[in-house]
């Protein structure tokens, strides 16, 4: 390809160029102020805007090839342009192009749809692709692919906002830290019993239970009212954890989930190749239509959303259906469903469909953030396939144990309903008041959403001291704007007093 079919993509000022024609092409993209060098970089050299791979012949196998385009994602800034223009084989190469291994001669090329979905595996987001030159015979014909650098995990998770500090925050309403002042037994009593134990726990190597199925179902079955068989039945280190292995459920193909969805599965897919397509709404008709449309591979939802809205058991079964005929598999992160009771999760209708996979956790109401304990409850038709991906041996001997121990209890989180349902409305009432729009969700979830578009409502509880939690950004190009913060209901009289005492201060007109 001519140089000037290249430079018309390129807006950076840092280039790379990779080839045996680096040389000749330097010269002919040089422009004032561009700053070019060859590849590799030099240790310590700044994130690159660009890296183009012009005239490119692959030498060696598909796996080095990976791990090329890898390490080039690695150079450049998030976001960053990669660039390959695959020349066509020609003469020689041309003649002895063996269509079953790709080669002709030394050399691989690819066939465009081969070569975009190397670039996606490496963790590029593909924007263009067009031949550039005809071929003789059967081999490929020259190609141009644009990609761009998709922000690597950790990076791209949620947790990565989490660590950032906010000067003179005094009341932090991303979490509930008095949540389990209201439980009964209370956590801290369950792992207080295990104490003793903690040293036979740590010894024991389950190699005859890796995924704590076989102890954890009984527990799980009386916990849900419903027979759960340890096939169906998966622990792991969290749901976090679970997440990252059951993204492999979309083998590459299209995921699709609601906006404002958490997400971290979809990060790590999108990081394989697998392309993210995000639905407005999450009502069961939105969906449904979209499933129809887009034909994903994956659905993935939180359920409670991030509103607090509640897709009722029986929307979700209609919409395992839809996904069904599909032939896709479909996620719920429960990770904060444990306010509704067992009663209300998905868990207990994964045996009326059979590609539904419920994830449930300890962080939310329990507050066993740092236990590292989730489970993941799917249907028999499906569980073959989940036990495929999850990692074995991933929860520890104390985190099961105190997870199952809490699970007998049953539902400790009566008083906290009670309590959610006491000081929620005053609390809506509150913010309305001052102006602010709210969404109050299902009256057992202890948080709200308050309407932010232009980010007054944030700006204004910050300046009295009041962090709330925006929406982490979806892995696809242009991600839903946020719109909306996070506040969660402060439920203790001392977070009452404080949250009064902080939101009298208000002084910012939320009400535009």
């Amino acid at each position: 390809m001519p140089a000037g079919g290249i430079d018309r993509w390129l807006t950076g000022d840092r280039l790379l160029l990779a080839g045996e024609d680096a040389l000749r092409w330097t010269t002919a993209l040089t422009r004032p102020g561009r700053t070019i060098g060859v590849w590799p970089p030099e240790p310590g050299a700044p994130e690159s805007d660009a890296v183009v791979c012009a005239g490119w012949r692959w030498r060696g196998d598909e796996a080095a090839h990976r791990r090329f385009l890898a390490e080039i994602r690695r150079r450049l800034r998030p976001d960053g342009l990669l660039l390959i223009d695959q020349a066509a084989a020609s003469g020689d190469e041309a003649a002895r192009f063996d269509p079953l291994t790709g080669r002709g001669g030394p050399l691989r090329f690819y066939h465009p749809t081969e070569l975009a979905g190397l670039v996606r595996a490496a963790g590029f987001r593909v924007e263009h692709v067009e031949l550039t030159s005809p071929t003789d015979g059967a081999a490929p014909p020259g190609s141009l692919v644009v990609a761009r650098a998709l922000i690597a995990p950790p990076a791209s998770l949620a947790v990565a906002e989490w660590g950032e500090t906010v000067e003179d925050t005094r009341l932090d309403l991303r979490y509930a830290d008095d949540e389990t002042e209201l439980l009964d037994p209370a956590p801290a009593a369950v792992w207080a019993g295990l104490a003793a134990e903690a040293d036979g726990l740590a010894g024991h190597y389950p190699v005859d239970d890796p995924f704590g199925s076989l102890r954890g179902a009984p527990v799980v079955s009386r916990y849900f009212d419903r027979t759960v068989t340890p096939a169906q039945l998966l622990f792991g280190a969290g749901v976090t954890s679970l997440l990252r292995d059951l993204a492999g459920l979309a083998d590459g193909g299209p995921i699709l989930a609601p906006a404002h969805t958490h997400p971290d599965l979809q990060a790590w897919a999108a990081f394989r190749g697998a392309d993210i397509r995000i639905i407005a709404g999450q009502t069961l008709a939105a969906m449904t239509a979209e499933i129809r449309r887009v034909r994903p591979a994956l659905v993935h939802l939180d359920r409670p959303a991030f509103d607090a809205t509640i897709v009722e058991t029986g929307d979700l079964v209609r919409l395992a259906g839809a996904a069904a005929e599909v032939g896709a598999a479909v996620i719920v992160d429960e990770s904060a469903a444990a306010y509704l009771g067992p009663a209300g999760s998905a868990a207990t209708v994964v045996g009326d469909v059979g590609n539904l996979i419920v994830l449930r956790g300890f962080t939310k109401a329990y507050s066993w953030g740092g236990l590292r304990a989730g489970f993941a409850v799917c249907s028999p038709a499906v569980a073959v396939r989940v036990r495929e991906l999850v990692t074995p041996m991933l929860i520890g001997e104390l985190a099961l144990r105190a997870a199952l121990e809490v699970l007998a209890a049953g539902d400790p989180l009566a008083a906290l309903r009670r309590r959610v349902r006491t000081v929620k409305p005053p609390f809506i009432d509150r913010l309305t008041t001052a102006g602010f729009a709210v969404a109050p969700g299902h009256p057992d979830i202890p948080w709200v959403v308050v309407a932010d578009p232009v980010g007054a409502a944030e700006q204004a509880l910050a300046a009295c001291g009041i962090r709330g939690l925006l929406p982490a950004p979806a892995p696809v190009p242009t991600p839903p704007g946020t719109g909306r913060l996070h506040l969660t209901v402060p439920l203790s009289d001392r977070r009452i007093k404080l949250f009064d005492t902080l939101f009298d201060t208000v002084r910012e007109d939320v009400s535009r």
